[in-house]
Formats: structure tokens, sequence, C-alpha cells
């Protein structure tokens, strides 16, 4: 039970990693696996197993609008029961993957409702000069809603084992899953219309009129063009005239 829970407990943190503690890649399973092997006592198998998760998952990082599968809850669930299940990596990897889209989906939900009502209590409070509550909604009430649950699917997964929770997920209606799709491609489309939108003036477009002609035209890749980007941010910093205090 207490092996349980601390298991539940380091799934509903490392939920919280990009919300909250500022996408530090540290909850990410190379890190978190470890931690899964301390708890269970077989230290060796949870860095094998965060190791492979690592090499699956290493494209799955929420940049701008892009919504990957959740790396972070799924992962110590799958090491978790791969090691008392004393089994292989393929148990990790075969756990970890539809519960790694079920978690999305229920973050994408709660991204949508909790956090738009959430939203509306923090404004609330701030024009009641509340500040306290608004702190308690941001800090404490909406992370919750994601860490909760999480934590809670990983203590059952791993107290009554996993295949209730694989029923419950083959469960879900194919209409849903496909809505859930098609809601993350409008999504999409609106979060590249709000960066153009602010990147709409004279002063930034040309950036972005660059950066599509380094990748449709050039060829290049994402890491060339992000370096690229990084030496002509550089040579914007250094031409940048500073007035002895006043605004630049």
């Amino acid at each position: 039970m207490l092996k349980c829970i601390l298991i539940a407990l380091l799934a509903a943190i490392a939920s919280l990693e990009e919300c909250t503690f500022g996408a530090s890649m540290m909850m990410r399973p190379l890190f978190t696996g470890p931690f899964v092997g301390l708890i269970l006592g077989d230290i060796k198998s949870g860095i094998i197993f965060g190791a492979v998760l690592e090499l699956m998952f290493m494209g799955s990082i929420m940049v701008g609008s892009a919504t990957p599968p959740e790396v972070y809850s799924s992962s110590v669930l799958g090491i978790a029961i791969a090691i008392m299940n004393h089994s292989g990596v393929g148990t990790a990897v075969a756990l970890a993957l539809p519960v790694s889209v079920f978690l999305q989906m229920w973050r994408n939900f709660v991204y949508a409702v909790p956090s738009s009502f959430g939203g509306k209590k923090i404004e609330e409070a701030i024009n009641n000069h509340d500040i306290n509550t608004a702190k308690r909604w941001h800090i404490f009430w909406l992370p919750a809603w994601i860490a909760i649950p999480s934590g809670l699917l990983v203590f059952l997964s791993t107290y009554f084992g996993a295949g209730p929770i694989n029923k419950v997920i083959d469960l879900i209606p194919s209409f849903v899953t496909h809505g859930f799709d098609v809601a993350a491609g409008v999504l999409s489309a609106v979060g590249i219309a709000l960066l153009i939108k602010m990147m709409g003036n004279k002063k930034l477009m040309p950036y972005l009129f660059l950066g599509f002609i380094a990748v449709e035209y050039l060829k290049m890749d994402i890491i060339g063009v992000a370096v690229a980007a990084l030496c002509v941010a550089l040579i914007a910093v250094n031409n940048m005239k500073f007035d002895e205090g006043g605004d630049f």
C-alpha cells in the first residue's frame, strides 16, 4: 500500500511538470524511472525502463499548439507495473502508450472546461482585489484537476493491477477519441492563427517569412532553423541601442 501511494504521489507531481514547473524536463521518464525503481527496490530496472521510454517519448514535447501524448504519469505507471510484475520493458511500453493517450484526453478536457471556469474565478477575485483567492485557484485548485486524477489512476493500477484500467480505456467509444482528434486539429489551427496575429507587425513579420523560407525552400530541419534563429536574435540584441536611465 505504501509503495503504491508513493508511486501515485510521484505520478501526480510529474503530471504537473509542464503547467506548474515551467517545463523543467525533470519529470521525464529518464528521471522518474530511477525514483520508481528506488521505491520498488529495483533501481537498475527503473533506469533501464526509464531510458527506453524516454527514447520512445523523446519527441513528445508540448510546443505551441502541439498536443502529444501525456508522458509523465503514464511512464511512471508503465515502469511501476513492469517492475512489480518482474516483466520486461515491453510491458512498460505496452501499458504506457494507451494510458498516455487517455491522460492526454483528460488534460485536453481540463484545459477546455475546468481551466476556463477557474480563469473566470481568478478574474473575479482580481477584480475584487482578493489576491489570496486568485493565488489558491492558480496554485492549488487548477493543478489539482490534473494531478489528483493522474495520481489516482496510477494508484488504482498499481494496487489492483493494470487489467481494469485497460478495460476502461477499451470501453471509450471511437467517436469520443475521434472528437478529441478533430478538436486537437482545430486548436492547432487556432494556435497558429494566434501566433501569426501576435507577429503581425512590420518588425516581426520578416522573421516569420525567413523561417518559412528556411523550411520550405532551403529544406532546413528544425535544429538548423533554431540555430539560425538564435544567431539572428543575438545579432538583433547586440544591435539594440539603450538610453542610459531610460527605456530602449
